[in-house]
């Protein structure tokens, strides 16, 4: 695998099918849900996991034996994907902010003009700050 190909963007469109229906599935604006990933993982998810374990035994009592079993069932599967859905869209949006964005291929000799031009302008600042 070639770097281009290591450090390629990703689009919607070159999913593979499987990703492609789960990124179907309606969500929240990116805005809404900004939430700084340690957060997410560490205050949002489990309080969804709490909350569906109480939901599942309300639904245990409540409701009659076979539709019990289909919605203790179903409601898990139903977060999964939501979860997964917001996990795999955060995913794109940080793979091409931060890593295909960031990336570029320099040579060693450009870096290091280029600092050193840096380093007397930044020299230069200073002295005509001083007087």
């Amino acid at each position: 695998m070639s770097q281009e190909e290591k450090f390629k963007r990703i689009d919607l469109d070159n999913l593979p099918l499987f990703y492609k229906i789960i990124m179907k599935i309606p969500a929240p604006t990116e805005s809404a849900i900004n939430i700084p990933g340690g957060i997410f993982w560490a205050i949002v998810l489990p309080i969804f996991i709490i909350l569906e374990i109480f939901l599942n035994i309300y639904l245990a009592v409540a409701v009659s034996f076979p539709l019990n079993i289909v919605l203790i069932c179903a409601i898990p599967l139903v977060i999964l994907v939501a979860f997964v859905r917001l996990t795999i869209s955060k995913f794109i949006v940080w793979w091409n902010s931060v890593v295909v964005g960031t990336y570029t291929q320099r040579e060693i000799t450009e870096v290091l003009e280029e600092y050193i031009a840096m380093k007397d302008n930044r020299k230069k600042k200073n002295v005509q700050s001083e007087r």
